[in-house]
This record gives structure tokens, C-alpha cells and sequence, in this order.
């Protein structure tokens, strides 16, 4: 059997990796259970956990969490991350590409969509900060998001081509900038509403 001294131990060298709650419960009995068996094998408590730290050496390593961000998590937590991000912004182009075809052909709708989709930022940010899930240095960090940086840059982009391309003084205008710009909204409500939720979005 594992003492609670023991347990505390493989709690502290978890800690350490920064760990989102989720994670480190799961890794947590991942790691109880690896050590009893190796126990059961005739091995030492720090035997078996040293064995057990060496088998999960990959997965729990510190790495940048994305090329934007100065954060270091578990490679793990970094391959989950991944994923949400990648559902984030699918989402987001999903919905972006409904706007677009709004903006098309429902010239009237798609500003009372982009109205109310400003007013649902603006309140996610308000009940973040009214029931105290979110810090105002936790809103700085939002606001340097890798998420957000890459929008920026890729807005940037779009709006100096779309300048070039047209010629136009007033490209802001055109759709494909109205578009992304929406786009933009949407991947911040979704940072907010996971951040809520106590989930892991590097905020």
C-alpha cells in the first residue's frame, strides 16, 4: 500500500508540472497505479516512483506552449491544448463562413449578428469579472493570447492585401475584413466561456 506521505509526494512532483486539474487527476492515478504494481514486484516505494517518473519523462516534459507564448506546460497538457485550439478556431470559421453568407445576401442581418455577437463578448467579460473567474492581470494575458496575436497578424495581412488588391482607401468595407473580424469576436467568446468553466485556454 502507498502511504499518504507517499501519495503527497507523487502530488508534489505532479504540481510541479502545472497541470490542469483534469490532468493531473488522471496522470495521478495513472502513477498510483504503475507504482503498486511495481511494488507488488518486489521494488521500493522511490524505486518504483523513480521508474514510474523515467516512463512518463515524454509525456510530463516542460515545452513552450506555443510559439507565441512565453508559457511552458507538460507536453501533454500542450498535445490537449492543441486540440482545443483547433476546435476553437473551426468553430469559429464555421460560424464566420454563416456571417459571410449573411453579409452576402442578408446585408441587415449580419450587423445585427455582429451587434449581438459584441454585446455577447462584452457581457462574457462582465460575468467573468462580476463572479470573479477571471482577474483583470488574467484579461491582460487574454489580450497577448497567442490566439489573439495570430489574429492580428493574419488581419493585418488580409486587410494590407485586401488594400492592394482593390485599390481602395475604404477596404475596411469589404466583407472578407467584416467577416474576420467576427471571426476574431468569436474565438475571444470562446476563451472566455472555457475560462469560466475553469478549463485550460494558457489564461
Amino acid at each position: 500500500m502507498i502511504t499518504i506521505h507517499q501519495e503527497n509526494e507523487i502530488k508534489a512532483f505532479l504540481q510541479k508540472k502545472k497541470l490542469s486539474s483534469a490532468i493531473f487527476n488522471e496522470i495521478y492515478d495513472h502513477f498510483v497505479v504503475q507504482i503498486l504494481e511495481l511494488m507488488q514486484a518486489n521494488l521500493s516505494f522511490q524505486e518504483a516512483f523513480l521508474e514510474t517518473k523515467i516512463g512518463w519523462q515524454y509525456e510530463l516534459e516542460m515545452v513552450k506552449a506555443d510559439i507565441l507564448s512565453f508559457k511552458r506546460i507538460a507536453r501533454i497538457e500542450k498535445a490537449v491544448l492543441k486540440s482545443r485550439f483547433k476546435n476553437i478556431i473551426l468553430t469559429s470559421i464555421c460560424i464566420s463562413m454563416l456571417g459571410l453568407g449573411a453579409f452576402l445576401f442578408l446585408n441587415d442581418y449580419f450587423y445585427i449578428i455582429q451587434a449581438c455577437l459584441a454585446v455577447f463578448c462584452f457581457s462574457m467579460l462582465l460575468y467573468n469579472f462580476a463572479f470573479k473567474k477571471m482577474k483583470f492581470r488574467e484579461y491582460i494575458e487574454l489580450s497577448f493570447h497567442p490566439l489573439i496575436i495570430r489574429n492580428l497578424i493574419v488581419g493585418c495581412i488580409l486587410f494590407l492585401a485586401v488594400g492592394y488588391f482593390s485599390q481602395n482607401l475604404y477596404f475596411y468595407d469589404f466583407g472578407m475584413a467584416k467577416v474576420f473580424t467576427m471571426y476574431g469576436m468569436l474565438v475571444q467568446i470562446q476563451l472566455l466561456y472555457f475560462r469560466s468553466k475553469k478549463v485550460n485556454v494558457l489564461i
